[in-house]
């Protein structure tokens, strides 16, 4: 697995963009609302597979270093994981069926229900079990998913705009040569 100076470029690049798009926040709860789910869908449209989850583990990390242990223990680091695995399933899906408008709107969709079967777990196990709350799964849902449906809505059609314009301008071609 041998990255080439591109690869390293445009994984840090959105690693970077996805981090410090996580400080521009609006706070709804116990989930911010952020553009990082913009960053992590441009992430999996624009980059391979592999680079996407090079790239959000770039995320995680930065995420880690900067937060520290105790960033593990906030009810939305869960959606980080979510992060990784969204932009890889997303990026997965364009390699194996083809960079169209329909693929990429189908991509992203299952991309963000990824990010929010991973995080909306995790929330609830730091909420319930470590903060020792007691939401039910309602509670929960109203928390960490129904608010931010309008916003992801409409990150996720910027994302495939911009990814459509930036396919084959941007480097998602050097995993297929691999």
């Amino acid at each position: 697995m041998k990255l080439s100076t591109r690869d390293i470029t445009y994984s840090s690049i959105m690693a970077a963009l996805t981090f410090l798009s996580g400080f521009l926040t609006i706070p709804l709860g116990p989930i911010p609302l952020t553009l990082q789910t913009l960053f992590v869908l441009l992430t999996g449209l624009i980059l391979s597979k592999r680079n996407a989850l090079i790239s959000q583990g770039i995320h995680l990390l930065l995420s880690l270093l900067i937060g520290g242990f105790q960033a593990v223990l906030s009810p939305s680091f869960g959606f980080v994981f979510g992060f990784a695995a969204g932009a890889y399933v997303i990026a997965f899906i364009l390699e194996k069926y083809g960079y169209t408008l329909k693929v990429a709107s189908l991509a992203v969709i299952v991309g963000s229900i990824i990010i929010y079967l991973i995080g909306l777990p995790y929330m609830t196990i730091i909420l319930n079990s470590y903060l020792g709350g007691n939401f039910s799964v309602i509670q929960i849902l109203q928390m960490g998913l129904f608010l931010f449906i309008p916003g992801d809505i409409i990150k996720a059609v910027i994302a495939v705009i911009v990814g459509l314009r930036l396919q084959g301008k941007v480097a998602r071609s050097q995993s297929q040569a691999h």
